[in-house]
């Protein structure tokens, strides 16, 4: 038991007497709460976090020679289960405001520890802890200036080994600044490039990950349906209602309500709506389910028809919002900081209260392969949808409008194809403004948008083609949320403003469920989530993961030109392989010469022996006056003579003189 007992036990770790390499891991630290400042905007721990980190690093360096206490360890233990304590009760019940409680956890373990940084590997510890630190604020963070962060961190860490290792040999740490300002205008530089030419990896869609601790606020009576600020909201003032009157408008303006972290750019769905009567629409079923926080994909259905594969959407509430999961659709499973999520009959996932701003939740949706080519096959409605009469009702329209619905469908082929006949009648002959008068007292919205202004916002597009779809016969309705935002593909994420709140028409294809179109003017009449085109295929590697068979082809095409930046990447990247594995095949050609290994391993073995390695700078006649040891002059002379004149000693030499160590 003895032997195995010494084999799993770590080895010693020296003292650090480096005072250089102590500020560098304070630094890091430093760096790391910078960060949590920044993008979390939590104050008081990170500062205060800081300030005791700093006396502790004092209080390590000046004790770093003492045997631990053992009374200071308990109370440091007594400290690491308050701040544990802390992180529980702040995430359930937000008692210091809720705000990054695993981050602020993660500052005071830091603060604590570092009154106990004796050796090199607390040093490395505390680093690491650091390093999470950043990642949690990294969760937080949408622009290109968190990458100075992370490249000060890496500074911070590059420089503690440099100050541990020169300390160790005796020597100071002195960089000529020339070299050293040369040598980190070349990594960023060239960082800038790798990071723009290479492909950005994501990991498989099993169990989003995210930040936030679940929030045990349970439901309470029914589902209430806070509608998305597309139009003026009727009944609760709170904002709660399940109608959406289109006779009037809020007005939205440019204010983030949410951060969206995905490999591809989605209308994000919210509510649907499926019944329309005196210009409001209203959800007729209130039938829900209850599920648990994290809703695999076994509880939800199944991959519609030619699916593509999965991506993953990491949300982030910047404002207070209803209660209702936004998302790409169909979705393939989810996790919410909640105690429990309602389902409702179209879908759509309710929380039991409102999201406040810091909240995040991750959401994994499918890729339906939506294309023309495809959609016209699906002819014929041969599968309906439940609750069919619902959806087929022709609904408020004059019998003008029904009349206006069948003139534009008459030649048309294809089940497809009528339906893109009305998204492009409205695209071409109706125009979009904000600017639009009151609907006069007595007009329905729809027949006063059809045939008097011709002009119109969202709402207005979307009710009437849902409205002159349903006259011929064709399921469909009115499905509301947030368009893409600004999306930028080289971060993989989008901005999603107030003036983005959107709707837009679900169309129902027998093989394919509910298919999105969007008859806004200027838009892509089919609005099908696709892959965004990235320098050297960045969205290619964040697809890779989740493809199934026939998708590859199809996500290359996407790329257009670009695909060849991927493949010559590939081809340099095998070359330099090849090249550097032949290089170090041409150089281990020369075999060892008999006791060459033995007599480095024993000058090795002599080092760590006398407590101090030879330095860099050193050479080995240097570092034998030094340490002033007899053996260690008969071992330097055997080496000089092995490397400089070829005379190796006999591996018998050798033993006998390694006996003389012990």
């Amino acid at each position: 038991m003895a032997p195995v007992t010494r084999r799993l036990r770590l080895p010693p770790s020296p003292i650090e007497h480096s005072v250089e390499g102590r500020a560098f891991v304070l630094s890091g630290f430093a760096v790391a709460v910078l960060a949590i400042v920044l993008y979390g905007q939590d104050y008081v721990v990170p500062v205060l976090g800081v300030a005791v980190a700093a006396a502790g690093h004092v209080v390590s360096y000046r004790e770093r020679n003492h045997k631990r206490g053992f009374w200071r360890q308990v109370l440091l233990a007594a400290l690491v289960f308050g701040a544990l304590f802390y992180v529980l009760t702040d995430s359930a019940l937000a008692l210091f405001g809720g705000v990054l409680p695993q981050a602020n956890f993660a500052i005071l373990l830091v603060a604590i520890t570092s009154f106990d940084l004796k050796t090199r590997r607390n040093c490395y510890s505390s680093l690491w802890i650091s390093l999470a630190i950043l990642y949690l604020a990294a969760v937080y963070a949408w622009d290109y200036a968190f990458g100075i962060l992370l490249a000060l961190w890496a500074l911070c860490l590059a420089g503690f080994w440099v100050a541990s290792h020169l300390r160790r040999g005796g020597a100071q740490l002195r960089l000529p600044a020339r070299a050293v300002a040369v040598a980190a205008l070349a990594a960023l530089f060239g960082g800038i490039g790798w990071f723009v030419v290479t492909p950005q990896p994501s990991g498989l869609a099993v169990s989003p990950l995210v930040v936030s601790l679940p929030n045990f606020t349970s439901f309470k009576g029914g589902i209430e349906s806070p509608a998305l600020p597309l139009v003026q909201l009727t009944g609760d003032p709170s904002g709660a209602t399940t109608s959406v009157d289109l006779h009037f408008r809020g007005r939205l303006g440019d204010a983030p309500v949410m951060y969206v972290r995905t490999g591809a750019p989605a209308y994000w769905r919210g509510q649907v709506f499926d019944t329309y009567r005196d210009g409001a629409w209203t959800a007729s079923i209130r039938d829900y389910r209850e599920m648990q926080p994290y809703v695999p994909p076994r509880f939800l259905p199944p991959a519609p028809q030619d699916n593509l594969g999965t991506f993953v959407q990491t949300f982030r509430v910047l404002r207070t919002m209803p209660g209702v999961i936004s998302a790409a659709y169909p979705i393939e499973s989810l996790y919410a900081p909640v105690a429990a999520l309602r389902v409702d009959a179209y879908g759509t996932f309710h929380t039991p209260e409102q999201l406040h701003a810091g909240q995040t939740y991750s959401v994994v949706s499918y890729l339906p392969n939506l294309t023309p080519s495809v959609l016209r096959e699906d002819s014929s409605l041969d599968r309906l949808p439940d609750h069919v009469l619902t959806y087929t009702g022709p609904g408020a329209l004059s019998d003008r409008a029904v009349e206006l619905a069948s003139e534009v469908t008459r030649d048309q082929p294809t089940y497809y194809d009528r339906v893109m006949a009305i998204t492009y009648y409205l695209q071409q002959n109706y125009r979009y403004t904000l600017d639009l008068p009151p609907v006069p007292s007595g007009r329905d919205p729809v027949d006063w948008f059809l045939f008097d202004v011709k002009t119109g916002y969202c709402e207005q597009f979307a009710t009437a083609e849902t409205l002159l779809l349903r006259s011929q016969g064709i399921p469909a309705r009115l499905a509301t949320g947030y368009s893409t935002g600004d999306y930028d593909p080289v971060l993989n994420q989008a901005v999603v403003r107030e003036h983005d709140a959107h709707a837009w028409v679900e169309v129902w294809f027998p093989h394919h469920g509910w298919v999105p179109v969007d008859p806004t003017p200027g838009v892509a009449p089919l609005a099908a989530t696709q892959f965004p085109s990235h320098w050297a295929a960045g969205g290619i590697a964040r697809l890779i993961p989740h493809l199934t068979v026939g998708a590859p082809a199809a996500a290359l095409g996407s790329l257009g030109a670009l695909v060849v930046v991927p493949a010559a990447a590939g081809i340099a990247l095998a070359f330099v392989l090849v090249y550097a594995w032949m290089r170090r095949r041409r150089w281990s050609f020369r075999k060892p010469q008999p006791g060459e290994i033995e007599l480095l391993r024993l000058y090795d073995r002599l080092q760590r022996r006398l407590g101090r390695r030879r330095a860099p700078p050193e050479t080995p006649l240097e570092y034998q006056e030094a340490m002033t040891s007899a053996l260690l002059a008969e071992v330097t002379e055997a080496v000089n003579q092995g490397v400089y004149a070829g005379r190796w000693p006999e591996p018998r030499k050798v033993r006998e003189m390694a006996h003389r160590i012990f």
